[in-house]
């Protein structure tokens, strides 16, 4: 392009109104491959990868679901709100509790009439030789998804509501490092899962 032109649109250029990803930069700029670690595209892989399996204890729900995250890139609440939603319908109601509640009675525990999903995979976990704890922990990240799921896309007053706000911005500074960091744990915790679950083959 002749630098006349060039100059002609650079007075249109504005400035930037978000920061732009690492993976944006590294691939869409300097045309590299992206080789760090990214919580969520790992999540993501777990979950098409159960997805292929056709395990009977988790359906993914949509073939869309994957494509419909993303990591937040604003300090817009709603924006954060909206990913925790998907999230959460990515991973967390995948879990099939008929399926998980039979599977542990069959292994010798007995769950609560209660329990949903979460829990009884932790009724798994414990019947595979877990200390209750160590079951909890796999488990608390996805508690944790759909407790702020509920909250913030439902139930949540006011008030509570920019409680919770606070807290994720005080822990991480950002709603997207919140995002991040809860993908990361889910990731680990889903996998750990996973292998876990393989035992029953």
């Amino acid at each position: 392009m002749p630098y006349d032109e060039q100059l002609y649109w650079k007075s249109y250029n504005e400035e930037p109104k978000a920061s732009i990803s690492k993976r944006a930069f590294t691939t869409d700029f300097k045309g590299d491959w992206f080789t760090e670690y990214d919580p969520l595209v790992s999540l993501k892989e777990i979950v098409l990868e159960l997805d292929h399996m056709q395990v009977p204890w988790w359906t993914l729900r949509s073939e869309l679901l994957p494509s419909s995250v993303h990591n937040p890139v604003t300090n817009s609440p709603e924006e954060w709100f909206d990913e925790i939603l998907h999230l959460d319908q990515m991973v967390v109601e995948g879990f099939e509790t008929k399926w998980l509640r039979a599977k542990a009675i069959e292994l010798g525990r007995s769950p609560d009439a209660k329990f949903q999903s979460l829990k009884l995979i932790e009724e798994c976990l414990m019947a595979l030789g877990f200390e209750e704890i160590d079951a909890r922990n796999l488990t608390a990240p996805m508690h944790k998804l759909h407790w702020l799921r509920s909250k913030l896309k439902g139930h949540a007053s006011g008030d509570e509501a920019v409680e919770i706000r606070r807290q994720a911005l005080a822990e991480h500074g950002s709603y997207g490092k919140n995002f991040r960091a809860l993908c990361s744990d889910c990731d680990e915790g889903l996998r750990t899962i996973v292998e876990q679950f393989k035992k029953w083959k």
